[in-house]
């Protein structure tokens, strides 16, 4: 088992686990719960970890994550129709409303 990826937000982590397990990639995530240990437990010891199943499939993994992240930097911010939320560019729906973007 290999570590792809940390971020110090689980649902960044859940969604990039739902990327890897689409593309048949076996995933788990680590320190689901230790948000609560917060103050007891060292920061870093509580931050969301991505664990690749299978070390033959990390570099893959890493792929797939990569080019996730350079196509959400690479997508323009979008102004929702509804309620005038701004959204960052990888939604498709606001966020706040859940109304889809018109131009997606």
């Amino acid at each position: 088992m290999k570590r792809v990826a940390t971020h110090e937000l689980l649902a960044e982590i859940g969604h990039l686990k739902n990327v890897l397990e689409q593309a048949g990639i076996a995933c788990l995530v680590k320190n689901e719960q230790l948000s609560g240990g917060l103050g007891d437990i060292p920061f870093l010891d509580c931050i969301p970890e991505l664990w690749v199943v299978r070390d033959d499939q990390l570099e893959r993994a890493k792929a797939l994550l990569e080019q996730q992240w350079r196509a959400a930097a690479e997508s323009p911010r979008w102004r929702c129709r509804h309620c005038g939320e701004s959204n960052e560019g990888q939604f498709s729906a606001c966020w706040q409303c859940g109304e889809a973007d018109a131009d997606t």
